[in-house]
């Protein structure tokens, strides 16, 4: 297995912190806006920084019905419908186990991409380090988090089929997609945002009654630069690059990204059940990544 390019890395830790404090800022906004209003602001930013990218880079949108079919199946299982889900799914759902929900996205995809993938066979490493990773998350948030199954079902269910989303998404750009990360993550943004506008207006959501907060504004403006514009380009550079599975886990350092940026921001303790939890997903996400056996796979 070749050497991972430190680049590559870098980018999969500054995506995890991206979406790591997207849940956050997403409990912020809902606060005051209507999730589906919420999605369209943070797409519609998101579609705007990434088009002004592409045409600072003298690139075009492809006229082919085949890419364009690609962008629509990106934009909505990558975008659209789990922003609309996990937005949902918050009003009702605490982060803790939001975050273990969270956590079926690298199995789902683990699955998928060896049944679809040729170059991505299920190992018995991968699985154990999808597991462990899992487990990882459960002692992290805690145990007592799992009490809340079946409280809130609806917005759980949502949660869930947002991490199917993802694990399909993820699976059909690594299978499939070969355009450049710029041009998909433009056209999948654009594609999504047409469709949440779809939805804002058929589900008659009172867009002029709405009194912006500081907050609400503050989240829209987060979600749409970084946990969006940034994040989208970074995940079509990174998927073809990494493999659908490596990606996945990166909904493992979510809540390790939740927790440093707790102790380091919010003087929050770094309990020994926090450090052993994140020891463990450290530990899980080398155990998937680094199979101990040649893979055609790219690394960079």
């Amino acid at each position: 297995m070749r050497k991972q390019n430190p680049l590559n890395i870098t980018l999969w830790f500054l995506l995890a912190a991206m979406w790591s404090s997207s849940y956050a800022v997403i409990k912020i906004g809902v606060s005051n806006l209507d999730p589906s209003v919420l999605v369209l602001g943070r797409l519609f930013v998101g579609s705007v920084v990434i088009y002004a990218v592409l045409k600072l880079r003298k690139m075009v949108l492809s006229t082919d019905i085949r890419d364009w079919v690609s962008y629509t199946i990106t934009g909505l299982l990558g975008s659209a419908l789990p922003f609309l889900l996990i937005t949902f799914g918050e009003q009702t759902v605490d982060s803790a186990l939001a975050s273990i929900l969270i956590g079926v996205a690298p199995m789902a995809t683990l699955l998928l991409a060896a049944a679809i993938v040729p170059e991505e066979t299920l190992t018995l490493r991968t699985t154990l380090g999808v597991l462990g990773g899992l487990c990882g998350v459960v002692i992290l948030v805690g145990p007592t988090a799992l009490a809340g199954i079946g409280e809130h079902l609806i917005g759980q269910l949502a949660i869930v089929g947002a991490t199917l989303c993802y694990a399909a998404s993820t699976v059909y750009i690594r299978r499939f997609v070969k355009r450049p990360a710029l041009e998909m993550a433009t056209g999948s943004m654009i594609v999504g945002t047409l469709f949440v506008t779809g939805i804002v207006i058929l589900s008659d959501a009172d867009i002029g009654a709405i009194e912006p907060t500081i907050g609400s504004l503050g989240a829209i403006l987060y979600l749409g630069l970084f946990s969006t514009a940034c994040a989208n380009l970074i995940y079509f550079f990174l998927v073809p690059r990494l493999g659908a599975t490596r990606m996945s886990q990166v909904n493992f350092a979510v809540p390790v990204g939740g927790a440093l940026l707790g102790v380091l921001l919010l003087n929050e303790a770094m309990t020994f059940q926090r450090f052993a939890a994140l020891a463990i997903i450290i530990a899980s996400v080398y155990l998937g990544t680094t199979n101990g056996r040649r893979s055609s796979t790219k690394a960079g």
